[in-house]
């Protein structure tokens, strides 16, 4: 042992070290399964799905009763969907 560090302060630093990184990335607290996509709608079934394009790719939506949508929906509007696991929760039509 060169006598600078025991072992066990080693493990002792590396959970300081943790605690103090770790901490604030907690606090963030963001909810990762929230999803928004900006983009035309290519298709539209009222009460069932909702496709846009979004750049190059193109996404698909669930919507039921409870999805609040904001503006007339239409096939070749610009709209901004909010989605959890699927499931459109909010459609606002920009144009």
């Amino acid at each position: 042992m060169n006598g600078l560090f025991k072992p066990w302060e080693f493990v002792v630093l590396a959970v300081a070290i943790l605690i103090v990184v770790g901490t604030p990335l907690l606090a963030l607290n963001v909810d990762l399964d929230d999803t928004t996509a900006t983009g035309k709608v290519t298709a539209y079934e009222a009460g069932k799905s909702l496709s846009v394009q979004v750049g190059d790719d193109s996404k698909a939506f669930k919507i039921d009763a409870d999805t609040k949508i904001e503006g007339a929906l239409a096939v070749g509007k610009t709209v901004e969907v909010t989605a959890k696991e699927g499931m459109a929760t909010k459609i606002v039509v920009k144009e």
